[in-house]
């Protein structure tokens, strides 16, 4: 129960200001830091709810990987358009990088994706859902149902250096499959939001 309490306080503490709980509730699992991804998974291992809420909705799970790995391609090969331009002395490390930059672009989407669907697991069963933020998320709630709430933390910084930068050189060199990628990104969570269960 304990972990459960600090699940709450962790994700949604800065967005419900109604909460039942002290804020030493919320040091259960010394919930500093909003970016770790290992917490992250620990919560996933460890927290009953999470798991049933993953495998419920395991195909929509399945399909959002699936893009993000697609995603992560796409960043790489962005990453390739920039070696004929290249003196061949940056070749060699950049071709060295080459993984570190699909680590990176794999690691930033699926914290963000699975730090989405954990505040939308704890709000299903808190029985509460946090304001829907920015103009697009309100006008798909008011127009066609779909809460898109919680806004998931964002690692800003690592996420234009793995994935936005990567994709605006596939963009200025291969703007349809860039199209096609940032389409199947939006789309994605917009999909997972209608049929959600």
């Amino acid at each position: 129960m304990k972990i459960f309490v600090a699940l709450r306080c962790f994700t949604y503490q800065k967005n419900w200001h109604h909460a039942s709980h002290s804020d030493t509730d919320c040091e259960v699992l010394s919930c500093g830091s909003r970016w770790d991804a290992k917490r992250l998974l620990y919560r996933f291992r460890e927290v009953d709810s999470l798991g049933f809420y993953v495998r419920q909705n395991q195909w929509l799970v399945a399909f959002a990987v699936l893009v993000i790995f697609l995603t992560s391609l796409a960043s790489l090969l962005g990453i390739f358009t920039l070696l004929p331009d290249m003196h061949w002395f940056f070749v060699l490390p950049l071709l060295v990088l080459l993984p570190i930059f699909l680590a990176g672009s794999l690691s930033v989407q699926m914290f963000v994706f699975f730090s989405w669907i954990e505040g939308r697991s704890l709000a299903r069963v808190l029985g509460r859902r946090s304001k829907p933020r920015g103009p697009v998320a309100k006008g798909l709630l008011r127009k066609l149902g779909l809460d898109m709430s919680p806004f998931p933390p964002v690692p800003w910084i690592l996420s234009v250096v793995f994935l936005f930068l990567p994709l605006g050189l596939l963009l200025h060199v291969w703007p349809l499959a860039a199209f096609i990628v940032i389409a199947l990104g939006v789309a994605t969570p917009i999909l997972y939001a209608r049929f959600d269960r």
